[in-house]
């Protein structure tokens, strides 16, 4: 295990220590600018501006009767009690220092996955809104990009919004049984953590998502029986042709509810859409270590892709086309 972080920090490091070229340039200065601009939207929000209604949900949600309010009012509770170990152990802050935090978090993992692209998905209305409001759309798509190398994190997927747990299909369809039992189990392990400190919140949870089909809303008014079979069809031809994108793009037509800040779970996309531009920079430029790093997978060739590419592996690099 040592071995194996020192060479991911040697890799990390080659990435970073390479001759300055324009291309690096211009990533690095359209990395800074989004970040920039994040931390002036931060301000603004945290000014209050804004109507952060979904992070307030979970502050004001109780322990005791996590479902007291209805699925059709502002503050309901739609996940399962394990949320709790997220939300539930730092709640008692006040909901302006709460609201920040959630807001702060979801902007460095917008910065994290979209690099160079951050500044054009924030102009993007719902990954604005989607941050303004503060749902955990950005958190869903990092949980599954990671799952790749990191399968328990599809826990989060599951234990959140269940129906993006469609993408475990990937596995399935390509036998990856190993990977496949560790998400499974990962999120029992939670789920059963969770029923064992709150078991009358687990029959309330099932209750809730049994009581009523999920409803389908503005804009779009797309209800999950007509996206389900898509989401589906698209991870299934993503698992065959290897191509993880599909993945995020097929979780995200089957979230339960189709809201306008939904799209902002394909910032997962981007990742896979920085790798590419990164090799097709390396080919037009004509470095002769291009043709090698193909084939290697050595993230110093992408001059146009990281931090996020350098981190998750060899195998999400090369998971575009």
């Amino acid at each position: 295990m040592t071995q194996a972080l020192r060479e991911r920090w040697r890799r990390h490091r080659q990435h970073y220590e390479g001759p300055m070229t324009w291309t690096r340039l211009v990533r690095d200065s359209l990395v800074l600018i989004g970040a920039l601009v994040c931390v002036n939207y931060w301000l603004n929000l945290s000014a209050g501006l804004g109507a952060p209604v979904d992070v307030h949900a979970y502050w004001v949600a109780s322990p005791d009767n996590l479902y007291r309010y209805s699925s059709s009012t502002t503050d309901s509770y739609n996940y399962s009690p394990a949320f709790e170990f997220v939300v539930g152990w730092w709640r008692g802050i006040p909901f302006q220092a709460f609201a920040a935090i959630w807001r702060a978090i979801l902007l460095i993992l917008l910065v994290y996955m979209a690099g160079p692209f951050t500044i054009f998905a924030l102009l993007n209305v719902p990954v604005a809104s989607e941050i303004n409001a503060g749902n955990i759309q950005i958190p869903l798509a990092l949980a599954i990009v990671a799952g790749f190398r990191w399968p328990a994190t599809w826990a989060f997927v599951i234990l959140t919004k269940v129906t993006p747990g469609v993408g475990l299909l990937w596995f399935l369809l390509r036998r990856e049984w190993r990977l496949l039992a560790i998400a499974l189990g990962a999120t029992a392990a939670i789920a059963a953590a969770s029923f064992a400190l709150m078991p009358s919140a687990w029959f309330d949870y099932v209750r809730f998502l049994t009581g009523s089909p999920a409803p389908s809303v503005a804009p779009y008014y797309l209800p999950l029986w007509t996206r389900l079979p898509f989401a589906i069809a698209i991870v299934a031809w993503g698992a065959l042709t290897n191509r993880r994108w599909t993945v995020v793009v097929g979780a995200t037509i089957a979230l339960p509810v189709y809201y306008i800040t939904s799209s902002a779970m394909l910032v997962g996309v981007l990742p896979y859409a920085r790798t590419a531009l990164g090799r097709w920079v390396a080919a037009y430029q004509g470095r002769p270590r291009a043709r090698a790093a193909g084939a290697s997978g050595a993230s110093d060739a992408h001059a146009a892709a990281a931090p996020l590419d350098a981190g998750i592996g060899s195998a999400e690099r090369d998971a575009f086309g």
